[in-house]
């Protein structure tokens, strides 16, 4: 599964979902179209591989923290991995970085215990 802003892979039991994107209000409804595919087939480990974002807007936190509720109440996970200096300042500033868990690279994501 495909689409112009994101590209999903499964890597065992994980999901990965890359973005090619900023995280904004103009792909936020495409993500989450994305996301609902991925855990309608009962995967909820789900690695968001943000490399490919250069920012991530106010709607694009409210996602973050809506994507990573629905799986921690069902059980799963949202990993985030590949933050740039900008996103990763953002979640700071925003105090969201403890909220998620975030790793420095997909291969230590999908080792990760989260």
């Amino acid at each position: 599964m495909a689409s112009a802003q994101f590209h999903v892979a499964n890597v065992g039991i994980n999901t990965v979902v890359t973005v090619k994107d900023s995280l904004t209000y103009l792909t936020c409804d495409e993500l989450q179209r994305t996301f609902d595919e991925v855990t309608s087939k009962t995967r909820n480990r789900v690695v968001l591989d943000l490399k490919g974002a250069p920012f991530i807007d106010s709607q694009g936190l409210e996602l973050l923290i809506s994507l990573h509720e629905t799986l921690a109440n069902s059980g799963g996970v949202l990993k985030i991995a590949c933050l740039n200096a900008v996103c990763r300042d953002i979640l700071v500033v925003t105090r969201l970085i403890n909220l998620f868990h975030v790793y420095g690279d997909i291969a230590e994501a999908l080792r990760g215990e989260a």
